[in-house]
């Protein structure tokens, strides 16, 4: 049997151990709930939607975050994206959401968080095919993205 004291030790020397391992950095990576891809948090496709008491779920992708609350499997308040222009977090209900064009997200077709003001540039540069609110975004619109 050991002594407290050599007890106490070895919880000390375990503990010790395991926070050295999680300082290491090395830490579980976030994974987006939609599809499971790794989300890398400095990328320019990221997406966040903000549920009830505030409850932050991250996506890899616009698309993903859409077709998870738009399809009834998050509540949401709204949707934090990265703008295509100046690379910024943004409520998504302040921006517009583009549709086709050869502006591809890390997963293929993809909704392009656009300023409204840039909207018409955009679509003139990548021969995108349209402009949403996100209001105007449904399970259905979803669906079509990418078979344009």
């Amino acid at each position: 049997m050991t002594s407290p004291m050599k007890r106490r030790n070895l919880f000390a020397g375990a503990l010790g151990v395991a926070l050295l391992h999680l300082a290491s950095g090395c830490t579980r990576e976030a994974r987006c709930k939609n599809c499971g891809m790794r989300v890398d948090p400095a990328s320019a496709w990221k997406a966040e939607l903000i549920g009830p008491g505030s409850l932050l779920v991250v996506f890899d992708t616009p698309r993903c975050a859409l077709t998870f609350w738009r399809t009834g499997r998050q509540a949401a308040q709204a949707l934090r994206v990265i703008e295509y222009y100046d690379r910024q977090p943004r409520d998504g209900a302040e921006l517009r959401f583009v549709i086709g064009g050869d502006v591809l997200g890390p997963m293929g077709p993809d909704l392009v968080p656009v300023d409204a003001g840039r909207v018409s540039k955009f679509i003139q540069d990548h021969r995108a095919d349209r402009a949403l609110q996100l209001a105007e975004i449904t399970s259905e619109v979803l669906a079509g993205v990418g078979s344009q």
